[in-house]
């Protein structure tokens, strides 16, 4: 909503008709996760590099979404160094900006257009979001807070297509708020509203009103009173399936320098 407003105003809109189609992806599961500015990458991202050291090409297919080059790169490099010790497993990984070489992008269309391409996790700015169909991902990761939720939908919206469940996970820090618009603002600050009538709301539109709670989103399933219910173990997200190595830090989110948010978006 603030997105499109912004829109009108610039182009001196008045009164115009707004035509809007329910964005609702009711097969995707929404999760956020507030990690510190100071927690290292390959702490946030452990549980995916153990999934890929033990399933290796049958590991689920992942679309990372960062919101600079910068980022992807560092993202990048920290597999590479996590792999150092069996490099095949970095072939599993790439990356998509608008600064790949031509002839690498035209091998991740490619790749990426088969369910059981060898690319397993994908890298990449919102150049991957625009009219490009990757087939078999059942994930997707933001890595730092879109500007707006036009963006941010559409990019978690990638997961899912071809109709089977899904999850996404949007992985922040509080700084990333700084510079993002009051509608993603709002989805991130909210602790204990349903995450899709959130951004809904944004579109003024509703979700289903039968939806199962246990693939809605985090908030919702914890609604589930059922103990050891099986449904909330399957349809949680890996992130926290895996324990995390001993992690300590006395920095304070206020002190750190935010790696993760760089001042030129892609």
């Amino acid at each position: 909503m603030a997105a499109r407003t912004e829109l009108q105003r610039k182009f001196c809109m008045v009164d115009c008709l707004e035509i809007i189609q329910n964005p609702d992806r009711h097969n995707i599961k929404l999760f956020l996760q507030c990690v510190k500015c100071s927690m290292p990458l390959d702490d946030i991202f452990y549980f995916l590099i153990v999934l890929l050291r033990e399933k290796k090409e049958l590991s689920d297919r992942f679309l990372i979404f960062c919101p600079t080059i910068r980022t992807c790169s560092k993202l990048f490099t920290m597999f590479r160094i996590n792999f150092k010790n069996n490099m095949k497993l970095i072939d599993y990984i790439e990356m998509y900006h608008s600064k790949t070489p031509d002839d690498v992008k035209e091998y991740v269309r490619d790749d990426m257009s088969k369910v059981n391409g060898k690319i397993r996790v994908l890298i990449a700015t919102s150049a991957a979001g625009m009219g490009v169909n990757f087939k078999g991902v059942a994930n997707t990761i933001n890595f730092g807070c879109p500007r707006d939720m036009d963006s941010f939908v559409q990019q978690y919206g990638r997961a899912g297509r071809d109709g089977g469940n899904a999850m996404s996970i949007l992985i922040f820090t509080k700084r990333d708020i700084r510079s993002v618009d009051d509608d993603m603002k709002l989805y991130v600050q909210n602790e204990s509203h349903c995450r899709r009538e959130t951004i809904l709301s944004a579109y003024k539109c509703k979700p289903l009103t039968d939806r199962n709670v246990h693939m809605c989103c985090d908030i919702c399933a914890k609604k589930c009173q059922v103990k050891d219910c099986e449904e909330c173990c399957v349809s949680q997200h890996p992130f926290y399936n895996t324990k995390l190595p001993a992690y300590d830090s006395t920095s304070s989110d206020d002190d750190d320098d935010d790696v993760y948010s760089d001042a030129e978006w892609d």
